[in-house]
């Protein structure tokens, strides 16, 4: 006898290359020799084939197979349909619904649209002052797409005392006493990292310069 059946398919990763099997060991089939699945059928698609592979049985188990690489900023998620057939006469065939997910991959690097930026900010400005609101983006999903704003490692001792820089927001402000007349330009490496397990990052170039004419901060521009 033929039962019908359906299942839904686990995942694969934007990482996974072409050639990639996937077992779909799903159908119910009690018939054994020629009676049993013989063949599977694919609908229409891009991205995956699918291979029968012989059973002790004499039936056949299917294989889903990656023909092409994925990527999940493109599309998460695939829904197929499968139709097994067997070998007896008449032939009889049952269907399923494939549902994979693709899995995200810190494949994509934060990203500041501009690389570099000047901040005026007057002599009066006082502590506190917002100089900018960075907003780096990054595509990716989950802890691959989640950003930590910091110096970079040739900021100077100096300037991480005279600017704060929030790990979280990405907020730049002025925290500290300022000597104009000793130096009058910063030049600030400001670096995006995600969270990701090989982390991936980016740098925006913050130059900080004090009008000698007292000027308001402009909290309004975006490295973003």
């Amino acid at each position: 006898g033929w039962c019908t059946w359906s299942w839904r398919c686990g995942t694969s990763t934007t990482t996974a290359a072409p050639g990639t099997r996937l077992p779909l060991e799903i159908a119910l089939d009690p018939d054994v020799g020629s009676n049993s699945i013989q063949s599977f059928q694919l609908s229409r698609n891009s991205h995956f084939g699918i291979e029968a592979q012989p059973r002790a049985d004499g039936g056949k188990s299917a294989e889903l197979v990656l023909l092409h690489e994925l990527d999940r900023e493109t599309q998460a998620a695939y829904t197929l349909e499968l139709v097994a057939q067997d070998g007896g006469s008449p032939a009889r065939a049952g269907t399923a619904t494939v549902s994979v997910r693709v899995l995200d991959a810190n494949d994509n690097s934060p990203a500041f649209p501009q690389g570099s930026l000047t901040v005026e900010l007057g002599e009066d400005a006082p502590r506190g002052s917002l100089l900018l609101d960075l907003d780096a983006a990054d595509p990716d999903e989950g802890p691959n797409g989640e950003i930590v704003y910091g110096f970079g490692s040739q900021v100077p001792a100096e300037a991480r005392q005279l600017f704060r820089l929030d790990p979280l927001s990405g907020r730049l402000t002025l925290e500290g006493p300022v000597d104009y007349e000793r130096q009058r330009t910063y030049e600030l490496d400001v670096q995006a990292q995600d969270r990701g397990a090989s982390p991936l990052a980016a740098t925006c170039k913050v130059i900080v310069t004090w009008a000698r004419r007292p000027a308001r901060p402009s909290g309004s521009a975006r490295c973003a």
